[in-house]
């Protein structure tokens, strides 16, 4: 899985003049508002108080609560803003003209756990309207579907691995998965298909294999197959991947992939030896 390091996940903002009381802020956008004193239009944060009015600050540092960033739509189209509730997005990238590269959190409690949701977006300059972000509910299915690991059949079975010899492995694959999910007014596919079998020996030898149920048929058929020339008497870590590739589109939009991790299985797999002798 690649992983993205985020810029910022949350805004932790200075109080300056204003109320040290932290509120409630349904959203906080940025809009030109005309200064008093000077008859300028200056830029400012303005924000929503949730069930309430708006207040403008001079800046995101000035609004007395923890911010964090969120995806809407203005008058413009698709943009970021920042809100008080706490949200899965964040921060990837932050451009001076105010754009960002976002980001969405599939682990809140790891700041590594994090995958890109597209191009660019700007700031929001009129008060945005929440939107459903399809990637995620993309990410939600699919590792829904994903979590269970390989079950691979070894011939010899573990105990019973003997240099010289070849082991076999069987590996079943789940077939090709195809979805059609609601969001919101659109209809979002998912497709979710094991792209290949990776299996780790554990001896140094790393072996990728189709997805194809005759090489990995196992003993005696199979073609995915090893002999160990060492021996291991405390067990080698035999590792199987199943390497996942996953993609998602809206009304029949272009396709998108999904970074999903791979899921794996480890055996600890002894491997004895076998000595000749001469005797009497």
């Amino acid at each position: 899985m690649r992983v993205i390091v985020a810029l910022a996940v949350a805004l932790v903002v200075v109080v300056g003049s204003h109320s040290a009381v932290a509120a409630a802020f349904t959203a906080c956008w940025v809009t030109q508002s005309v200064n008093a004193d000077t008859g300028f239009q200056d830029t400012v944060t303005r924000c929503r108080i949730a069930g309430g009015d708006t207040v403008d600050y001079a800046s995101d540092n000035d609004v007395p609560s923890v911010l964090y960033p969120n995806m809407g739509t203005d008058l413009t189209g698709q943009c970021w803003y920042y809100t008080s509730a706490a949200t899965a997005y964040v921060i990837v990238a932050l451009y001076s003209d105010g754009t960002a590269e976002m980001g969405w959190s599939t682990d809140p409690g790891n700041s590594s756990a994090i995958i890109a949701i597209g191009p660019t977006v700007p700031r929001c300059t009129s008060e945005p309207t929440p939107i459903s972000d399809p990637s995620a509910e993309a990410w939600d299915y699919a590792m829904s579907y994903i979590h269970d690991p390989p079950l691979p059949n070894l011939n010899p079975a573990p105990g019973g691995g003997v240099t010289g010899l070849e082991t076999f492995i069987g590996v079943p694959v789940p077939p090709d998965h195809a979805a059609s999910l609601s969001s919101g007014a659109n209809t979002l596919e998912v497709e979710i298909v094991v792209d290949a079998v990776v299996v780790t020996w554990g001896d140094g030898r790393v072996d990728t294999y189709p997805p194809n149920e005759e090489v990995l048929a196992g003993y005696p058929d199979g073609d995915a197959t090893h002999v160990y020339e060492v021996k291991n008497a405390s067990g080698v870590d035999l590792v199987v991947e199943y390497d996942w590739t996953a993609r998602w589109r809206v009304d029949g939009g272009p396709w998108t992939a999904l970074d999903v991790p791979n899921t794996e299985t480890l055996v600890s797999y002894p491997v004895a030896e076998i000595v000749s002798r001469l005797t009497d």
